[in-house]
């Protein structure tokens, strides 16, 4: 037997996480597209004024590897929602990211694309402004923002990330949004992560964080809205 998501359909309880269609087939699903339905509440929306087009090839690679890290942090292996993630980003699995136990994971965040910096002919190096919440806690859920709900001072903090990937090969895909939370598809083309910079001194020894003042202004935590550019129709 199944129980009813809140799109209507029948997920099946066993641990294969198979959906019945609408003509009765059943095809397996991801932990996070069966938590789309009942326990995940998923939100990230990107500012447009960032230092890139969002639908350029560079955005679409940042995009996909933020998002696929915050969704690491509750999955651990979220391939099919990213797939090609662990060829396009291998400096992550030798990362010590204890996955969650819970079913009921909240992620509502606003990023930026404050800077990027061609670093030689075929790098480049990223600075990712993000500001929001994730938690893992029914007592937290649904847990998205507005005004009866606003940020504490810690979630309206903003904290930035440097990414180092390599463009060689075939570039992601262009022009991607819509209204699915993951691409479900591989759009990292043949790029790859090679550093992922996110705890900076006095936290650990080295370098200092840079100048959060790159990041400008982040918007209100508390506006409506899904997810922005989201994902194309193909997703999950």
């Amino acid at each position: 037997m199944g129980v009813l998501a809140g799109c209507g359909q029948a997920i099946d309880t066993s641990p294969r996480g198979e959906v019945a269609g609408s003509s009765g087939a059943h095809v397996v699903v991801s932990p996070s597209q069966e938590r789309a339905d009942s326990g995940l509440q998923w939100r990230m929306r990107w500012r447009e004024d960032g230092a890139v087009d969002l639908s350029s090839p560079t955005a679409t690679f940042i995009r996909a590897a933020m998002e696929a890290y915050y969704l690491v942090l509750f999955d651990w292996d979220p391939e099919e929602e990213f797939p090609g993630l662990k060829e396009a980003a291998p400096v992550w699995w030798n990362r010590d990211i204890a996955p969650s136990n819970s079913p009921f994971n909240t992620a509502d965040v606003v990023l930026k694309i404050a800077s990027v910096q061609k670093v030689g002919a075929d790098h480049a190096s990223a600075l990712i402004c993000h500001s929001g919440k994730t938690a893992s806690s029914e007592s937290e859920f649904p847990g998205y923002f507005d005004p009866a709900n606003p940020p504490d001072v810690i979630q309206r903090g903003v904290k930035v990330v440097r990414l180092a990937f390599e463009r060689t090969g075939t570039a992601p895909p262009d022009g991607l949004a819509g209204d699915r939370l993951f691409p479900g598809s591989n759009v990292f083309g043949d790029w790859r992560l090679t550093e992922f910079k996110s705890t900076w001194a006095p936290n650990v020894p080295g370098e200092a964080a840079p100048d959060r003042s790159t990041c400008g202004d982040m918007g209100d935590l508390t506006a409506p809205g899904p997810s922005y550019p989201g994902w194309p129709d193909a997703g999950v």
